[in-house]
């Protein structure tokens, strides 16, 4: 037999599922974070029998989706997820929606009932494209089983344009159990799109005018290359680099330029931007108010700041950023340094548990290069001045605003750079959304210390309350924003999925575990009373 009738003959055995899968590790997706059902029984076949992608089982859809949205912000490129028909799509929505604010590149692997079944109603049939056009950038069905490696090349591809995008591929389960599959080479990466040189011009233009300017940034203007173009540009203009409260990546710390966050509650922000004649926005959107506010006005610009708009999300910001600053020119080596971050150390908190007192520990004992998975909420607030002078670490926050992402990100996140220390610092009423992560954190061994902060309430409406002085709301915490009785037990659930658990009221004994935690590897939790 020749090579060529060998190479044919192997080609009509192999299943879609196994096509998906060999496409899949050619295009270097080398995780799949997985709630399969029974549709999927061949792609789970054909995930069990390899170990090129590392397959994590997630308890509930939305662990999955938002493991796979830290995973890419860590790794900078996609993992797979794998989800059951149009009902696991929509349980996974959520967190899908924070990782398309994100702009991470993300391929949902979704199977569906099998062609001829599906007209026949049976009980888990919806529109699941629909669905999938309601959160996704791009959507595929696969039409036969020979389709499935060229569309989940091609779904990798679209995934990693335009600066990161939500890919969804649905699989008939007839077509992943057919022989006849397709194994595709990967294709090109798509061309980024280059922003306008007039918009370019404009900036560069504000810049040099002498006038007062601020800029807002996001995205990859906040790591890497793009960080660095951002602190030239300061250091030879005097501009004042701010950027959105929450953002997919931020690298702070030692040695670093701080960036400013602008608040998107109440009118913080006007007042702060009120102090500039130009505003810049790079990349991204004017910063706006949350919810909208009877009296309040939505868009936080003052009418007096001219502004200039450079690109957009989906263009090459950090190629945009390089050339204003090569344009500028180079900054003096001693005004860079007058940006950057000096390390420093604060004494560590007594007695009563607080936020600061939280953010003054982590200070102290994160060790440099660690990842924080950031969701806690009002509660936690306090602890963001301190770890701005900690080590450099890597910052990833709750995009999208859609709560429950902070778990899940960070298990993304360990799964991404095992090598790295990541800490979850979360607020209880969003923790309990996604608390199945800890699960997968224990069965994957991931080292991640995650910090409740245990306020028990939903101190964000509560703030709200205050900002919106509606009639008839009660002095106290509302029985609708309460989240005590019963209190929630955080450690017992921690333990009961396999994760040390401990429980703090003071910030003497938080110091102490907190110290223990960063010095071992493994998943721990810490309820923080406060």
């Amino acid at each position: 037999m020749t090579e060529a009738m060998q190479a044919q003959e192997a080609q009509a055995v192999l299943t879609g599922a196994q096509s998906l899968l060999e496409t899949l590790v050619a295009c270097g997706v080398d995780a799949c974070f997985a709630n399969p059902g029974t549709s999927e029984l061949h792609l789970v076949a054909a995930l069990q029998n390899d170990s090129r992608v590392r397959s994590i089982l997630c308890l509930f859809e939305g662990i999955a989706t938002g493991a796979a949205d830290g995973y890419a912000r860590v790794a900078g490129k996609p993992a797979a997820t794998l989800l059951h028909l149009g009902p696991g799509l929509a349980n996974g929505w959520a967190n899908l929606h924070n990782a398309k604010k994100a702009k991470v590149p993300l391929v949902n692997i979704v199977g569906d009932h099998a062609t001829w079944h599906l007209p026949l109603g049976a009980s888990l049939t919806s529109d699941l494209p629909g669905l999938s056009a309601s959160i996704s950038d791009w959507t595929k069905i696969s039409a036969s089983t020979a389709d499935i490696g060229a569309d989940a090349a091609l779904a990798v591809q679209t995934a990693m344009a335009r600066g990161g995008q939500i890919a969804t591929l649905i699989l008939p389960a007839d077509t992943t159990w057919n022989p006849g599959g397709v194994v595709a080479k990967p294709l090109p990466p798509a061309a980024p799109l280059r922003v306008d040189d007039g918009e370019i011009d404009a900036a560069v233009s504000a810049l040099k005018s002498g006038r007062r300017v601020a800029v807002l940034v996001t995205g990859d203007s906040l790591i890497g290359e793009g960080r660095e173009a951002c602190t030239r540009i300061a250091a030879k203009t005097g501009a004042k680099f701010f950027c959105h409260g929450l953002n997919r990546h931020m690298q702070r710390g030692a040695g670093r330029m701080e960036f400013m966050r602008l608040s998107a509650w109440g009118q913080e922000t006007l007042k702060v931007l009120a102090d500039y004649d130009d505003l810049i926005i790079v990349g991204t959107g004017q910063p706006v108010l949350s919810f909208a506010h009877p009296t309040f006005e939505s868009v936080l610009v003052p009418k007096s700041v001219r502004v200039t708009k450079v690109g957009t999300a989906e263009h090459d910001i950090t190629a945009a950023l390089a050339e204003i600053s090569s344009r500028l020119g180079a900054p003096d080596s001693e005004n860079v340094k007058k940006l950057l971050v000096e390390r420093a150390h604060f004494d560590l908190a007594t007695g009563a548990l607080t936020a600061e007192a939280i953010g003054r520990a982590v200070n102290t004992y994160m060790p440099e290069g660690a990842i924080i998975s950031e969701e806690a909420g009002t509660a936690g607030a306090g602890h963001y001045p301190f770890t701005a002078k900690a080590a450099p670490h890597d910052c990833l926050f709750l995009t999208g605003g859609s709560i429950g992402q902070g778990l899940p990100v960070a298990l993304g996140a360990a799964i991404a750079r095992p090598d790295r220390k990541v800490i979850a610092l979360e607020a209880d009423g969003s923790g309990m959304y996604t608390l199945q992560a800890l699960w997968s954190m224990a069965r994957e061994k991931c080292d991640v210390t995650t910090v409740i902060f245990s306020n028990r309430q939903y101190g964000i409406l509560m703030r709200s309350i205050g900002m919106y002085a509606i009639p008839g709301m009660p002095n106290r915490v509302p029985d609708l924003f309460d989240l005590s009785n019963p209190d929630l037990n955080w450690a017992k659930m921690a333990e009961g999925m396999g994760v040390e658990g401990h429980v703090c009221t003071t910030a003497d004994d938080f110091n102490r575990i907190f110290a223990d935690c960063m010095k071992r590897k493994g998943p721990h939790l810490i309820e923080a009373v406060m």
